[in-house]
């Protein structure tokens, strides 16, 4: 018996079709772009598309990636092998959108763990990420004089660059880069995410067309090519054979200060069924004020997060010093991957709310 045959796209000119796009605004409030090379983009889907529906299902968020050879306007050639960057939308709860870049930073790391496999070269903990932003938005991770982009590199070690007016294809967009260690690159990004998360615009610029496609023509015609500029760093186009286990390490101010030293089996390399259920862990510091906020009283607030998530998180004694040099408390969250980052971005909004406070 043959099996049938598959449908034809008719959104074969889009990343993220219209009906998509519009689909996404109606799951909102909080909606992310990202541009992602191919392998992560395997990575992330998973063996038949498993990856993503159990990412999808434990976040609550939609998630869409552009097929195949659908590359972002202007990034073709940017890539290792002459490739481009795939689309990555997300719309959902804020919190969850938030889980959801972790997991794609997490993926990330792990095509650049593929690719030193094959290259038979030394594992650096290190990604590029690129995150799409409307222009309206920039002016808010920028700031006054820079002094938004210099508080995050201040806060995670990560410099956020831009790329400037009139350098992208794709009309009113512009597209972030941040470079460094996976956990402080998480860290950094969250932080843009939430700058901009407030801004009409992020839902409708989910729409995005295709690289050579007739809805791209016009907008190529009006910026000469090869104008954007990319940082090719673990940008792989090889797909690797198994999606293997992802693992971050989360942060908060100094992202990187607590965190134990990288090795494969902190990150999880070990083989499984899916990215998803994966163990995961994720280590950062909060302040001793916050550190009572996140347990709650009678520790009901941090009870009702590992029951609802399914994580398990620990806090060291309070005045027990830290790698960093401080006494703050560093909390570690262990688990399946997508319980750890749910867990790990409302544990991160709580500590904001203590902080705030005082």
């Amino acid at each position: 018996m043959q099996p049938p045959t598959k449908r034809p796209r008719t959104d074969s000119g889009w990343c993220i079709s219209p009906k998509q796009a519009q689909d996404m605004q109606n799951n909102g409030p909080g909606f992310l772009k990202m541009l992602v090379s191919n392998a992560t983009a395997g990575i992330l889907i998973g063996k038949g598309g498993t990856t993503l529906k159990e990412l999808e299902g434990a976040t609550g968020c939609i998630i869409k990636l552009s097929p195949n050879n659908h590359f972002y306007p202007g990034s073709v050639g940017s890539t290792a092998g002459g490739g481009g960057h795939r689309v990555v939308c997300v719309a959902g709860k804020e919190e969850a959108v938030e889980s959801v870049l972790a997991t794609v930073v997490d993926a990330t790391m792990e095509a650049e763990r593929h690719a030193a496999e094959k290259e038979q070269r030394q594992l650096e903990d290190r990604v590029t990420v690129h995150m799409a932003l409307p222009f309206s938005a920039c002016g808010l991770v920028i700031g006054k004089g820079g002094t938004i982009q210099k508080e995050i590199q201040e806060q995670t070690g990560i410099t956020v660059k831009i790329t400037p007016k009139g350098n992208n294809v794709v009309p009113n967009e512009r597209v972030a880069s941040l470079t460094g260690v996976t956990q402080a690159v998480t860290a950094a990004a969250a932080q843009v995410f939430r700058l901009v998360v407030a801004d009409p615009h992020m839902g409708p610029m989910l729409e995005t067309p295709t690289e050579g496609s007739i809805n791209y023509g016009a907008a190529q015609a009006s910026v000469p090519a090869q104008s954007m500029r990319w940082d090719t760093r673990n940008d792989y186009t090889s797909a690797p054979p198994v999606a293997a286990p992802m693992a971050a390490k989360g942060g908060k101010g100094n992202p990187m200060a607590s965190a134990p030293p990288i090795s494969p089996s902190a990150h999880g390399y070990a083989s499984g069924p899916s990215a998803g259920s994966r163990p995961c862990t994720i280590f950062f510091e909060v302040t001793n004020i916050e550190a009572a906020h996140i347990i709650g009283k009678g520790g009901a607030f941090l009870k009702s997060v590992c029951a609802e998530t399914g994580a398990k998180v620990q806090l060291s004694k309070q005045g027990e010093q830290q790698a960093s040099g401080t006494t703050n408390r560093l909390v570690t969250v262990t688990g399946p991957m997508t319980s750890v980052h749910m867990a790990h971005a409302t544990l991160l909004n709580r500590a904001a709310e203590a902080a705030a406070r005082s």
